[in-house]
């Protein structure tokens, strides 16, 4: 008997139509796990950071759904051959697509760019360099201002620099 209202909450939740084109601005409190390629030189290691989306509303299901400005930051990175540390930081931009529906589950993909800092770069690190990334998740409406969001993306810097990132976060709605 619990199963089945623990199931039929859950699968309430889910389908049960949501507003999520309320509001024009959103901010994403993210954690997650970055895996790095052994050409970056670093371990692989947690990540945390903030997404800031404009969102835009239309009616074409190939026009871009949201602008995002977003925040990656990995501390105390340490490197593969040497007793060092050191922290990561991508500050860029992404286009969103939401392929819209009439549930609280809607899936998005993303596409972008930015700029990488590392704080103590070591052999062929630069303290500076540009990255691309390109990814999708799921975002769980909770209410109409709030929602759970789950993302994964590839980030490429070059040939034996790229990554990996899973995300979880909170997301907050606001404005008119």
């Amino acid at each position: 008997m619990k199963k089945l209202l623990v199931s039929t909450l859950l699968a309430t939740i889910i389908v049960s139509a949501g507003d999520h084109d309320m509001y024009p601005q959103d901010v994403t409190a993210i954690v997650g796990y970055q895996t790095n390629s052994k050409g970056s030189n670093l371990e692989n290691t947690a990540v945390h950071g903030l997404r800031y989306n404009q969102n835009i509303y239309n009616s074409s299901p190939w026009a871009v759904d949201a602008y995002q400005v977003a925040l990656d930051i990995a501390s105390n990175v340490a490197y593969l051959d040497r007793n060092e540390n050191t922290s990561v930081i991508r500050l860029g931009g992404n286009l969103i697509w939401t392929m819209d529906n009439e549930s609280n589950l809607t899936p998005f993909l993303l596409l972008g760019g930015g700029l990488t800092f590392v704080t103590n770069p070591q052999g062929d690190q630069s303290g500076m360099s540009l990255f691309t990334n390109a990814g999708g998740g799921l975002e769980l409406n909770i209410r109409n201002d709030i929602a759970l969001v789950w993302e994964m993306k590839y980030i490429y810097q070059d040939p034996k620099k790229h990554s990996f990132n899973t995300n979880i976060g909170l997301k907050f709605r606001f404005g008119n």
